[in-house]
């Protein structure tokens, strides 16, 4: 990790760079979260969308997502498929890619980018010797700038890193939905009218408490007033009955001034609907169903809500998931890897069981069709493996296949 923060410092690095100090304004050189809090504030990367709990609730939830089921590296030769715990990236995918973050920390961080940023970059450090990965780490989309010639068709991808120059394949970069080939779109900047309604409605519920429930009224007078006259009336009324604790008190005016409302209640407003309306709108942008947020549809049985559960596997984590896989791939991966078998996958059928009873009717008809072993259940269930001698044999069961496939099979 020291290698990247020399190389944005100024220390000497392994590798050599290319600088380009115009692609981006001048930051200062002080520490790297003062940088990092800095672009966050120029370049507004999803900090006050966050804000807006709808947009933080699918945020998290398709980071959750792409974070939860464990990372592996397979290698798939004449004899089958196996774990490939040898290969030094095996460590960096399942259990930390560098030494701040764990493999769940390190793909949430990621899942959040791309879920408000449509981007994520990951600068990878190879060993000049080997080309051997030696860790992974997460950039701020913020800190990153992506440069293609439009003029050229296919023209190379080009990244600067804090202003300078960093070589592509050092970094690897995952798109979310993207209009161009080389960028994925922000989701934040493509439901900003949403996002800055649900904004607008938080602000009206805010301002709506603070005066009690009551929205603004007009006080009328009889008889024509100065300007000091108004002023000192408006302020006079805000110290009696603005604010928390002032609300529902009698007010008393003198006879020649009249209290008319002016505006609706939040029940006639309808602000709740607008709020739930605006949560849903959200969830559309995100391609989240909103029983993920908690927001529920009304009245829902748990058949219905478990449906839900099963079609956002589908229809939201199965697509980030495919992102993630495919990418890191092609980016993680040589091609030397890919054609000698290795694969990376996202094992997410622990989070896609069914109940205990639902289980045991698979397991029993796995057992009994001979494609799975006992041992190979009790595994699947997390328990310890049985030290009887035919747990490990296939057995079919003799009324669907006959006596003689019913005899334990070398597995």
């Amino acid at each position: 990790m020291g290698k990247i923060i020399d190389f944005l410092f100024g220390h000497p690095v392994e590798q050599s760079f290319a600088t380009k100090s115009a692609t981006m304004a001048t930051v200062p050189v002080h520490s790297p979260e003062t940088i990092e809090r800095q672009l966050r504030d120029e370049q507004e990367f999803g900090t006050s969308a966050i804000a807006i709990s709808a947009v933080f609730a699918c945020a998290r939830v398709i980071a959750e997502g792409l974070a939860l089921p464990p990372c592996y590296l397979h290698q798939t030769d004449a004899r089958g498929k196996k774990l490939a715990t040898r290969h030094p990236l095996y460590r960096l995918l399942h259990l930390a890619p560098n030494d701040r973050q764990t493999s769940y920390e390190f793909r949430e961080q990621i899942g959040l980018h791309l879920a408000l940023n449509g981007n994520a970059f990951v600068w990878v450090n190879r060993s000049r010797a080997t080309n051997e990965i030696l860790e992974m780490l997460p950039m701020d989309p913020g800190s990153v700038t992506v440069l293609v010639d439009p003029s050229v068709i296919g023209a190379p991808v080009r990244y600067f890193l804090y202003g300078r120059e960093v070589p592509a394949d050092q970094i690897w970069h995952l798109k979310g939905p993207a209009w161009r080939s080389y960028e994925g779109m922000s989701a934040v900047n493509t439901a900003r009218q949403a996002i800055g309604l649900a904004r607008h409605a938080e602000k009206f519920a805010s301002d709506l408490f603070i005066n009690g429930g009551k929205l603004s009224g007009l006080i009328s007078a009889k008889t024509p007033m100065t300007d000091d006259q108004v002023r000192q009336l408006r302020e006079a009324w805000s110290r009696a009955y603005s604010g928390p604790g002032k609300q529902h008190k009698t007010a008393f005016l003198p006879a020649d001034l009249a209290y008319t409302p002016m505006s609706a209640t939040a029940t006639d407003a309808q602000m709740i609907e607008a709020r739930r309306y605006q949560i849903e709108e959200i969830c559309r942008f995100f391609r989240v169903s909103p029983t993920k947020v908690f927001q529920s549809g009304g009245s829902q049985s748990y058949a219905s809500v478990e449906q839900a559960h099963i079609a956002h596997d589908q229809d939201t984590d199965a697509h980030w998931h495919a992102r993630f896989v495919q990418s890191a791939s092609v980016h993680l991966l040589t091609a030397a890897e890919r054609a000698a078998g290795y694969t990376i996958s996202l094992d997410n059928r622990d989070f896609l069981r069914g109940t205990a009873v639902e289980r045991m009717t698979y397991y029993n008809a796995g057992i009994a069709a001979g494609i799975i072993t006992r041992n190979e259940a009790r595994e699947m269930e997390g328990f310890d493996r049985s030290d009887d001698p035919t747990a490990d044999t296939l057995t079919p069961a003799a009324n669907l296949f006959g006596p003689d496939q019913a005899q334990p099979a070398a597995a």
